[in-house]
């Protein structure tokens, strides 16, 4: 096929117009196989150019994806299988993106624990679970995780708790035993966690109390008698976490 004209596209793209069609091909390939001089190209030639081109458009768009996001190999692999890359492509443009340097393990992981432990509430084991789940091995993540102080976690267990009290209306055994769940789940550690909640001096709402107590006695009176009542009333608050002397605030209530 004849070769027409040649025009600069994109950055590091040409546009080479043929008497056939117009073809986009990166710099690269331009200079390998001296497009610029030639009037003429078979079309074998063309067609192995055009593999070629494929190979180089993984790797270009793999470069970019990295320029805008530090990314891991697995999930940049995932990028380009998500874009319609054959294996052989995503293998080059792994390699060599690794090859030049893209792929810096310690930057990325430190990057990703400040980053979490300054946007979300999250525990060093959430972070832990997470970086391996992107393929980095827990020697490497341990590494980069020891340099953190401690007393950060703390924090954030104690801003979490101090959040959640304000706004309490259960027990204070209920509310204990929730934090330390919600915490856990997290990636927070337990010891922390305790150590703070048992820092706490927690009471009971009695307003909260006498509700509970008021809506359930009007329920159940209507259906058991009064011993029943209690002990139904009591059953329940014992499983949210109270402990009180129910006919004591039957009586307050007149009831």
């Amino acid at each position: 096929m004849k070769i027409l004209k040649y025009k600069k596209g994109n950055k590091n793209e040409y546009i080479i117009t043929t008497d056939d069609k117009e073809y986009e091909l990166y710099d690269d390939l331009i200079i390998k196989y001296e497009l610029l001089l030639k009037k003429e190209i078979s079309n074998k030639e063309m067609d192995k150019i055009l593999k070629e081109q494929e190979v180089l458009k993984a790797y270009f768009v793999g470069l970019k994806a990295i320029s805008i996001k530090l990314r891991t190999t697995k999930e940049l692999k995932l990028l380009l299988k998500k874009k319609g890359f054959h294996e052989e492509e995503i293998t080059y443009a792994l390699t060599r993106l690794e090859k030049e340097g893209y792929f810096n393990h310690t930057l990325y992981i430190s990057s990703y624990i400040h980053d979490t432990l300054l946007l979300k509430v999250e525990g060093e084991e959430k972070i832990r679970n997470d970086l391996e789940k992107l393929g980095f091995r827990k020697e490497e993540i341990d590494n980069e995780l020891s340099k953190i102080d401690s007393n950060i976690y703390q924090e954030k267990i104690k801003k979490y708790i101090d959040k959640k009290l304000k706004a309490n209306k259960k027990s204070a055994q209920e509310f204990k035993r929730k934090q330390l769940i919600d915490l856990l789940h997290k990636g927070f550690l337990k010891h922390d966690i305790e150590e703070y909640l048992n820092q706490l001096n927690i009471t009971d709402n009695e307003e909260e109390i006498k509700r509970i107590i008021s809506r359930l006695y009007s329920k159940y009176i209507k259906k058991f008698d009064r011993t029943t009542t209690i002990m139904k009333i009591r059953n329940y608050l014992y499983t949210k976490g109270y402990n009180v002397n129910i006919e004591e605030y039957l009586k307050k209530d007149f009831y």
